[in-house]
């Protein structure tokens, strides 16, 4: 992804896509390293305040066919719209000042606390974009398992037509350690990441200042150092056709069914749209580990191969990479039709 291209990405925006440098580029690239779907999401301002507002299709329009001196008949299609929130997520350094003191190196010390923070609000981000669900929490914003939460019919028009259940299933699913794998096209027509209007994507943090705080007995005094972090940011899946979910994977299972994961991949690669957007699969430890030894008892399976990405070996399954991600390792409600 280079500077000027339509679908920014969050270390575009840590490389001042719009002229902003800034001096966090220690703590954002921490936070795309622990964990790759943000390294893949696409980021843009909001048009709505704290809010992004899109019309989404719903139905295409119906052409005529027609003579010569024969009307036509105006036909819009439908379309709705929709408005996602974004959430803020907040994180503070708090380290005694004696203790810095007697450090060798201070800025080190406050570093490595930051690196800390920086990593544990990545993780939670990583898991609000699956996740994240208003109605549970309503401090977060929408991921994508509330919009492929459930699974029925061929209507194309419905995000359960993109929800795909794992073919091969044991007795009882509710005591199983169920999965998902995700296929999810980033782009503006897609599914992209925002933040406010006027404010400034990513991960934040404010310069480190001298504070005095009151401990919890309300009445001893404490000198600090202290840092504040902060995170504004929501999702909005413009188009549910550019992605879709396979629900309902026995993790701890696998080996027994003997699942051709391989099989319910390229069922759901078929269902989505493919244009305008950078597509990745995304999945928890398990199944990945499971997928690479199914591949290599498989040799005849050519839709899985290994390229070259940066100097580091990553897997693709139709061309396209797919990411592992430990927030994708959660034991999952069974999604049913």
């Amino acid at each position: 992804m280079t500077v000027g291209t339509r679908n920014p990405t969050l270390r575009d925006l840590l490389n001042g896509l719009n002229g902003d440098k800034t001096f966090d580029s220690e703590i954002v690239e921490l936070a795309l390293e622990v964990n790759p779907i943000l390294e893949d999401v696409v980021v843009k301002e909001s048009n709505d305040n704290a809010n992004d507002r899109t019309t989404i299709r719903t139905g295409l329009p119906t052409p005529t066919w027609t003579s010569f001196y024969q009307g036509v008949q105006p036909d819009k299609g439908s379309k709705k719209q929709v408005l996602n929130a974004s959430g803020r997520m907040q994180s503070l350094i708090q380290v005694d000042s004696d203790l810095l003191k007697l450090s060798p190196d201070e800025g080190a010390e406050m570093a490595d606390e930051a690196f800390a923070h920086a990593e544990a609000m990545g993780h939670d981000v990583a898991d609000a974009l699956f996740y994240g669900d208003v109605k549970v929490n309503a401090k977060k914003f929408n991921g994508l398992a509330p919009i492929y939460s459930t699974m029925s019919g061929t209507d194309r028009q419905l995000a359960s037509f993109y929800t795909i259940a794992s073919q091969a299933r044991s007795g009882s699913p509710s005591n199983a350690a169920l999965r998902s794998i995700y296929l999810v096209g980033w782009g503006r027509m897609g599914a992209y990441c925002f933040y406010p209007k006027g404010s400034r994507g990513g991960l934040q943090r404010s310069a480190v200042t001298p504070e005095r705080i009151t401990l919890a007995d309300g009445l001893s005094r404490l000198d600090v150092k202290e840092q504040k972090f902060s995170w504004d940011i929501g999702l909005t899946v413009k188009d549910f056709r550019s992605c879709g979910r396979i629900c309902n994977i026995e993790s701890n299972n696998l080996t027994t069914l003997d699942k051709d994961i391989g099989e319910d991949m390229l069922k759901l690669w078929t269902r989505v749209r493919r244009v305008g957007v950078k597509q990745c699969w995304y999945m928890s430890p398990t199944v990945f580990e499971w997928l690479c030894v199914k591949t290599r008892r498989q040799t005849l399976v050519t839709t899985f191969a290994f390229k070259d990405v940066a100097g580091e070996p990553v897997l693709h399954f139709q061309g396209i990479p797919i990411r592992v991600c430990d927030s994708l390792e959660t034991n999952e409600t069974a999604v049913t039709t």
